[in-house]
């Protein structure tokens, strides 16, 4: 499954939400060939929210793939220099990374999932710049399809931009997802703030976006929890915070 959102979360829980203060972010490693570029994207759009100027990572096929489909024009790549000093290095093992969520209302404090199971939610959302990505919506479709929403949970899906709003409507998902009660909105990032999906007084969401300061969605007094496609798709469904793998047997 993408596995973008949980580990820039694991990053958070391990080391704050400023370990990259004002620095770059480079990530690699053997994991890396394997990732689509959604998930990439997820996770260096969510460099700001560890403090970084930027975050990028290495040039590869999929990549020059990728550039190909949207110009002919020709480009340099840029990659560290041989012998560039790193101010620090941190490693993660992703083998088994679970479903990290962060609680209200800092983007680092950051729990398993097991130990905020059982929270009742009020809205769920997918969408943003860091996961209204196609491979985001493929997730929360197949998890969803044949079920409802929770009778007392809105779900929003807004897909990130018109590409992936014809991608996903040529795919079929869209007719999916409002048969099962889910509201797709119009694409664009301003999901993320107190628009068409706003929180009242005591509400709890659950969203995949890429904050959860307080009044951030509406009320400075409802709750904003964040976690991946998974883990938001399984809340709607069930109306309070619960491990994917209950409501989807494929993971």
């Amino acid at each position: 499954y993408p596995i973008g959102k949980e580990i820039v979360l694991t990053l958070a829980g391990k080391f704050g939400d400023a370990f990259a203060q004002y620095k770059a972010i480079e990530y690699s490693g053997p994991i890396i060939k394997d990732l689509s570029l959604d998930t990439r994207m997820c996770i260096a759009c969510h460099g700001v929210e560890a403090g970084a100027k930027f975050a990028f990572f290495p040039f590869d096929d999929k990549v020059k793939k990728y550039v190909s489909t949207l110009t002919n024009q020709p480009f340099e790549t840029v990659v560290p220099d041989n012998d560039a000093n790193y101010v620090d290095e941190i490693e993660i093992d992703v083998s088994d990374i679970g479903f990290p969520i962060a609680c209200p209302h800092k983007f680092d404090n950051v729990k398993p999932i097991e130990e905020v199971a059982g929270v009742k939610i009020d809205q769920a959302l997918i969408g943003s710049c860091a996961n209204g990505r196609f491979e985001d919506i493929e997730l929360a479709t197949k998890i969803i399809e044949g079920k409802k929403v929770h009778p007392y949970v809105r779900f929003f899906v807004e897909p990130a931009s018109w590409g992936v709003y014809k991608k996903c409507l040529k795919a079929g998902f869209f007719e999916i997802l409002i048969d099962a009660g889910v509201q797709v909105q119009e694409p664009g990032c301003w999901v993320c703030e107190a628009h068409g999906s706003v929180l009242t007084d005591n509400e709890v969401c659950i969203t995949s976006t890429t904050r959860n300061f307080r009044g951030r969605k509406g009320s400075k007094n409802a709750e904003i929890y964040l976690g991946g496609p998974a883990a938001v798709t399984a809340a709607a469904i069930t109306g309070e915070i619960v491990n994917p793998k209950k409501v989807y047997n494929d993971f």
